[in-house]
Parts: structure tokens; sequence; C-alpha cells
């Protein structure tokens, strides 16, 4: 089993809420939810995000397996604090105090680099309402081309350069979990669903998308909010450890190809030197 395996399976038994144990005393998801209701119509009250059609009602054939019941499945779009969408097409220009998160910022190997940045044109910024700037803890979903669409990172405020202001362009779609959610539970969710996202593209091979609506409409389960601290906290503790055994499985891999052909070559030169046999 390679490293990215063990990860996928560390990932299956969080979701199936196998990771850590249940704890009565932390209440339960249909408690939690009345909370994030009451915080939506807050929200809505507020005028901070509008009142969308609700989406269809989860059924049988959504749910892929059996979560504890003190769990709940839920759609990603009654989780979050802002509407899910793409950013806009920027106008480009060649230094400003505002820069363009694009897919390629969200890096493979994990994490996210603003190094990779671009920088907005600043007479552009009337376009931009105020909560579509990043912050601590969005998560950001690369949205179109096959080669890195559905790609899933999280944005921290130590990712920022400086001051720097940070807008997504049009191809990175923007998740920003509501009160009541871990973001990195979230985060992890949907890592766990990243193939699946990968899969969903709508489109021309060239031009395939993933549609915010894809993503509002995904089904994942959903613990109370402090048994989700505990299973971030158990992944990232985990984590660690499969770093370490990818090295060494890397390591053993390299080995096992030079084998035979180190094999083969201190054979020959045996041979060469009269030393295989009598």
């Amino acid at each position: 089993m390679n490293a990215q395996d063990l990860k996928n399976s560390i990932l299956q038994l969080a979701v199936q809420g196998k990771l850590v144990e249940q704890r009565p005393e932390e209440g339960t998801a249909q408690e939690l939810l009345k909370q994030i209701k009451a915080e939506k119509e807050k929200l809505i009250k507020e005028k901070k995000i509008k009142k969308e059609k609700p989406l269809p009602e989860i059924t049988e054939e959504d749910i892929p397996f059996e979560i504890p019941k003190s769990w709940e499945w839920m759609r990603i779009n009654d989780l979050v604090s802002k509407t899910i969408k793409r950013g806009k097409s920027p106008t480009y220009i060649d230094k400003s105090n505002v820069q363009v998160f694009a897919q390629k910022c969200n890096v493979k190997t994990g994490g996210i680099n603003m190094e990779l940045a671009q920088f907005l044109d600043e007479a552009k910024l009337t376009k931009y309402p105020e909560d579509e700037f990043l912050i601590d803890g969005d998560i950001v979903i690369n949205s179109t081309g096959g080669g890195t669409m559905g790609r899933v990172g999280i944005f921290r405020e130590s990712d920022r350069i400086g001051n720097m202001r940070i807008v997504p362009d049009s191809h990175v779609t923007v998740v920003r979990v509501i009160d009541g959610v871990n973001e990195k539970y979230l985060f992890y969710m949907l890592k766990y669903n990243q193939k699946v996202l990968e899969g969903a593209g709508e489109g021309s091979t060239n031009q395939k998308e993933l549609k915010p609506i894809t993503i509002m409409n995904l089904v994942i389960p959903l613990p109370p909010l402090e048994e989700q601290k505990r299973i971030v906290a158990k992944i990232e503790e985990i984590l660690p450890y499969i770093d370490q055994y990818d090295k060494a499985y890397t390591k053993l891999e390299t080995l096992n190809k030079k084998f035979p052909e180190d094999m083969k070559k201190s054979i020959l030169q045996i041979a060469m030197q009269g030393k295989l046999v009598d």
C-alpha cells in the first residue's frame, strides 16, 4: 500500500465515524443543525447571504454508507456562510496591492503558494463585493480544465504575502463554512471526495468545468462540532507518520527497481574477473 492509499484509508475511517469514538456529552448533529439553521436565518436577515431555493432532499440513493446515529447527512450548501461560486475574470496589472488566486496557487504537493499569483488592476475593485476577498479558512477548489480540476486546498492567513488582499479568479470556487462547522473538517471531507469532484466536470475534454451547483449538491456526513475537531486532530496526528512511511516506501521502491540491473552488472563483473565458475 502506498502513502496515498494509506491517506485514503484514514479519510475513509474518518467519514464513516470510525476514526475517533463518539461521546454522548458532545451532543448530536441534529442539535447542531438547529444552530446552523438559526445562523443561516440571521445571515439572510442581515442580507449577508441570499435566501436560496432549497436543494433536493437527500434520499437513500444519495447515501453511500452508514454513519453513527449522532451524525447527519448534509449537502455542502447547507453548511456555508456565503454563496458557493467561482471568482471573476480578472484584469491583470504588473504590480498592485491585490493578488488574484489562480488554480496554480493551489499547488499539487499540498498547501497554497501565493508567490505564483498575479496582480489585479485595482481600478476594477468596484466589481468585487467584500465577501469575495479570501479570508482564513476559505476552502478553494480548482474548477476548470482536465489537469487540476477538483483539487482542494485551504487558504490560511499565513499564506498571505504582507497585507495584500486576494480575490479568486474565474477558475476557482470558494467554499466558506458557517459557524458550527470546522473548516478543516469540511476540507478533509472534500479531500475525501476529490476523485468525485475530478470526475464531475461537464463540457468537452479540454474545457471541462466543475460547476458550483455540483459542489453545492455534494453530500457529506456531519458529526457534532467537538467530534469534528477531534477527527481533524486525529488525522493531523497521523499524517506526519504517513509522510515518513512515504519516504521509506519511495526509497524501497527505488531499490527494488535498481536491484535487477545492479545484480546483472555484479554478475557480469564477477564473470569478467573469472570468478563466476571454478
